[in-house]
């Protein structure tokens, strides 16, 4: 019993959530909403994985073939009769649904992705840490980008109908210089960003790892490709004498190129989406309101058109998580990288690993979900307009 609620504890997990919020939302509106997006999350898992499953199913060759053609190389002779008994050991011989349900029921109840024509192991252990590695790359090239996107956005709307110079007759001579200065360095810098997300958003992302590499090499200079260096690559993070500082120095001279790539184009188009979102905020009657009533300057940026701006920017990260996968693909291979995207391009182009490809995608977008699921909840909470449209009676 022990054994299979450990094996098993992906299922309870998920039905005691569902239980607990069901009871909940018997009583609380809130409960209700977050209970109603819970089901939501799983019904469109559900059908993902369905898709997912499917089109690696159009792929030609199936498990059983690989695994023969792998015998057929150490000197086997094989015959169509070992094909289809292999295929009815694996259960490829049953109908699409079947193998779809077999598949989404292993994974819910003990967490299997299944098996690995390829790699001759199970997706699981053939991803190990990688899926983990390639999270960590996307998490801190969106870190990357909103820190950029988002103050030098808002700079950006700000500067967008101001003047180069200082007029105010009623300012002193010293006050308008100084003012002027103010206004061309803000000028001057909307300026450059608009440049560089403008080349951010026509250079792709490949050619610019390429390019950084490129440099390296003309410098004379090692290339920071893959994750450690020759010397570091086999080295234990622990030693006798404790932790290698060194490593870590290492890894972090190595790991910047690929956060900084993938998050190049993330900030670029995060640029244009917040300066848009708050110039189109700034430009609302509320605005021309508040300033009527005497709110002004930083105050009044920051408490409506700022404010209101960064909702739906809040409510989009689980799609530029997606956004931000796709590019690390390519940009894996250039760099060098041994990563989860590495291994769907492997997959996908090289061995044809149906199991594992639908793994990962699989794995994509069930955080894309995840996240998606999170932000929604946390907006209906701190946004009165999210609430009172979701919710009803703002949600009490």
């Amino acid at each position: 019993m022990t054994d299979f609620l450990a094996e098993t504890w992906l299922l309870w997990l998920l039905l005691s959530t569902g239980v607990a919020l069901y009871w909940a939302a018997r009583s609380r509106v809130w409960f209700r909403y977050v209970y109603r997006r819970y089901l939501m999350a799983l019904v469109t898992l559900l059908t993902v994985s369905a898709i997912v499953f499917s089109l690696m199913e159009v792929l030609p060759g199936d498990c059983a073939e690989k695994y023969i053609a792998y015998k057929n190389t150490q000197g086997m002779v094989i015959t169509q009769a070992d094909i289809d008994a292999e295929r009815s050991r694996m259960g490829l011989d049953k109908s699409l649904p079947e193998r779809w349900g077999r598949w989404v029921t292993n994974l819910t109840l003990k967490g299997d992705l299944g098996f690995s024509c390829a790699k001759r192991q199970s997706v699981n252990l053939a991803l190990g840490d990688r899926f983990w590695l390639s999270f960590g790359f996307c998490l801190a090239g969106l870190l990357f980008a909103y820190l950029i996107a988002v103050p030098f956005g808002i700079l950006s709307a700000w500067t967008l109908n101001k003047p180069w110079r200082d007029h105010n007759p009623q300012h002193s001579a010293a006050r308008r210089r100084l003012n002027t200065l103010g206004l061309s360095l803000a000028k001057i810098s909307d300026l450059l960003l608009r440049v560089i997300s403008y080349l951010g958003l026509a250079l792709p992302n490949f050619l610019l790892a390429l390019s950084i590499i490129l440099l390296y090499v003309f410098a004379g200079e090692a290339t920071p490709t893959g994750l450690y260096s020759e010397a570091w690559k086999n080295e234990p993070w622990f030693a006798a004498s404790g932790f290698q500082w060194g490593k870590l120095d290492d890894f972090i001279g190595h790991i910047w190129l690929p956060v900084f790539v993938i998050g190049w184009a993330a900030t670029a188009l995060q640029l244009q989406t917040v300066r848009a979102l708050v110039v189109d905020e700034a430009n609302k009657l509320y605005v021309d309101a508040a300033r009527a009533r005497g709110v002004d300057g930083f105050r009044l940026w920051a408490r409506y058109p700022v404010r209101h701006a960064i909702s739906p920017l809040f409510n989009s990260v689980g799609f530029d998580f997606q956004r931000v996968f796709n590019d690390l693909p390519i940009v894996a291979v250039v760099i060098g990288l041994t990563d989860a995207a590495a291994l769907l391009i492997e997959a996908l182009a090289m061995t044809n690993d149906q199991e594992l490809a639908a793994a990962i995608l699989f794995l994509v977008a069930l955080v894309v979900i995840i996240m998606n699921f999170i932000t929604d909840i946390v907006l209906a909470a701190v946004d009165p307009r999210v609430r009172s449209s979701v919710m009803g009676s703002g949600g009490h």
